[in-house]
């Protein structure tokens, strides 16, 4: 799905590209990601472009999200990611409400699954930016088992802090195109999560639908309690922290 979500993106009016870098200059050079550029113009194979637009998020206050700059013949819209990481837009022109809807469904997917993500722009890169058939990078699948326990753990340290019933609410699930396949969980009364067939193995792009749905459920409950994930992340093992946050 991450393929088709950044095809998608692409195909957009007006878009020329995108790329994700560090906010660390000192990091920018090696760790630049970009997709849709014609071959060799995108930040990640201009060094010196790099170092450019890091001047320039340099001397935005750190409280900025977002700003627009005139870079070259690019309009380029920043995004800053959480702390660590920035989404920079490059366009023809002004965008329209089509694309920020746009903008704000990539940005929560590259939260829920940041590597995935980065990875699903190589495979693009790889095969040409208009090629419809763009290879998945390779993964394993995982178990709906191992996940359906994963979230229950969380389910189940949330209703600590919050209660049953805000943690029910709080599982809504996101209304985000191509993910009606979400509806396969069910979520009772007392939080419990379940699937319709535990057998089930999830492909790499389900679980980045998994995350994105958990990185929500993340974001609801911060908004009651700030310090949210510091509190919940020694109540769930490794393997379930990992699985859910990819982190």
């Amino acid at each position: 799905m991450q393929c088709q979500l950044l095809q998608n993106f692409l195909n957009l009016p007006g878009i020329i590209g995108f790329s994700l870098m560090p906010l660390a200059q000192e990091e920018a050079s090696g760790h630049a990601y970009s997709v849709g550029f014609p071959q060799g113009n995108g930040p990640s194979q201009q060094p010196l472009l790099v170092q450019g637009i890091q001047q320039i998020i340099g001397t935005t206050p750190a409280s900025l999200e977002f700003c627009t700059f005139q870079f070259g013949p690019y309009q380029v819209d920043f995004y800053k990611i959480e702390h660590s990481s920035v989404l920079l837009v490059c366009s023809e022109g002004s965008l329209s409400s089509q694309h920020a809807r746009a903008i704000r469904e990539l940005m929560q997917f590259i939260k829920a699954d940041y590597s995935a993500l980065v990875e699903s722009m190589q495979a693009i890169s790889a095969a040409g930016v208009n090629d419809k058939s763009v290879p998945t990078a390779p993964h394993q699948s995982v178990s709906v088992e191992d996940v359906v326990a994963a979230m229950n753990s969380l389910s189940q340290a949330t209703s600590r802090y919050l209660g049953v019933q805000v943690v029910v609410n709080h599982w809504r699930i996101p209304e985000l195109q191509d993910m009606a396949w979400l509806d396969k969980f069910c979520i009772s009364t007392n939080g419990t999560i379940s699937f319709t067939d535990v057998d089930q193995q999830l492909s790499p792009e389900q679980l980045a639908d998994v995350r994105l749905w958990v990185q929500q459920f993340r974001q609801r409950c911060t908004r009651i309690i700030r310090d949210y994930a510091l509190l919940i992340e020694p109540s769930l093992s490794k393997h379930h922290w990992q699985l859910l946050f990819a982190s």
